[in-house]
């Protein structure tokens, strides 16, 4: 009698929410960079918060240098861990979506892509569930309206200022092997084109503030009567706006980027900065919440499909007073990550990943 009692009481517990998954979840992201880069850095500790909160097992490694080889190298060795982590969460590199998926199908654990889109080139409906069973899902931002929406008010800000003027825009931008380089881009582009700015030009990095810094003392010398420097990374618009200051003193060129760096949210917040677009940093955080789910018997894809676009928001002085404590202190640990769960929260009937208000 009490043996079947102990059984009974066992079942019961397994069945409790956040006890369906008989063992510890283990995950390994494969990150482009380490922890100390000003955007990977605050996804990685956001992701720690989230894992911590939902008992998950979380790892983070990363190449020494980013490029689409050494990323490739350590992807490899993430799949081949003799550990085998249940799921694998990485980074799609341009031209590398099907070398990455076999990679998946080959060691046979399922993989869920952040961060980055498929290329154009190579996007197939069918990879996710159907040709590749183990691609259970790609979250990644709407890229284009990221830089969309920070060029049409760097260039609007300028046109307050410089009434009649056509305004000249120069943008500092990723390396060519990804598609967020080239979609940020056509954002730039796009929005150029509706407020009849000139481009002038649009300068390729390596993602570095050094690479950006040089550039921009080029692109200020080259270009009389420059008014934005558009840029594709915090990082990058803070290194345009120390070439600024100290090469352009005769006109007021403004720049901003995209990420919500520490940095950048503290230099809008002094004026130095115009702005910066971001919020994409949670997107490891919360598909560490699917993940949970799903590996609780809760499928993500029966709501959001196995494509999660998210959108990201342009903060401003206008704007930046709300959330500057937030986005400064980045105490993640205060953020109870238990909530987004539908496993965790029976009575959820939709996933919530909004954690700014304005962002809905």
């Amino acid at each position: 009698m009490k043996s079947f009692l102990k059984m009974h009481l066992l079942l019961v517990l397994l069945l409790l929410p956040g006890c369906l998954y008989a063992k510890q979840i283990n995950i390994t992201f494969v990150s482009p960079a380490s922890d100390t880069h000003n955007f990977w850095g605050i996804a990685h500790d956001f992701a720690r918060a989230s894992a911590k909160d939902l008992g998950i097992n979380f790892k983070v490694i990363y190449p020494k240098e980013s490029n689409r080889y050494n990323y490739l190298t350590i992807l490899k060795s993430a799949f081949s861990d003799s550990t085998k982590p249940d799921f694998i969460i990485a980074h799609f590199y341009k031209s590398m979506v099907v070398e990455t998926l076999e990679l998946s199908k080959k060691y046979d654990i399922p993989i869920f892509m952040v961060n980055s889109a498929i290329s154009k080139n190579e996007q197939n409906e069918n990879y996710i569930r159907n040709i590749y069973p183990n691609f259970i899902g790609h979250m990644f931002p709407n890229e284009v309206q990221a830089g969309y929406i920070l060029a049409k008010y760097l260039i609007k800000k300028q046109k307050e200022m410089n009434k009649g003027k056509r305004i000249k825009v120069v943008g500092v931008t990723g390396h060519r092997e990804t598609s967020v380089t080239h979609e940020r881009n056509e954002g730039l582009i796009k929005a150029a084109k509706e407020e009849n700015a000139i481009i002038k030009q649009i300068a390729y990095t390596d993602w570095s503030a050094e690479k950006a810094y040089a550039l921009s003392q080029r692109l200020i010398f080259r270009n009389e009567g420059l008014d934005v420097i558009w840029a594709a990374s915090d990082s990058m618009s803070i290194a345009a706006k120390k070439a600024i200051s100290e090469n352009a003193k005769d006109f007021q060129i403004i720049s901003g980027g995209i990420d919500w760096s520490k940095d950048a949210i503290e230099k809008i917040s002094s004026g130095e900065l115009a702005a910066s677009v971001g919020g994409h940093f949670t997107e490891i955080g919360f598909a560490l919440v699917l993940l949970y789910d799903y590996a609780n018997g809760k499928d993500f894809y029966e709501e959001l499909g196995g494509t999660i676009k998210t959108q990201m928001t342009l903060l401003s002085q206008d704007n930046i007073g709300k959330y500057y404590m937030l986005l400064t202190k980045q105490n993640w640990e205060e953020i109870d990550f238990r909530k987004y769960s539908k496993v965790l929260n029976q009575e959820m009937k939709h996933y919530d990943f909004y954690l700014i208000p304005d962002r809905k």
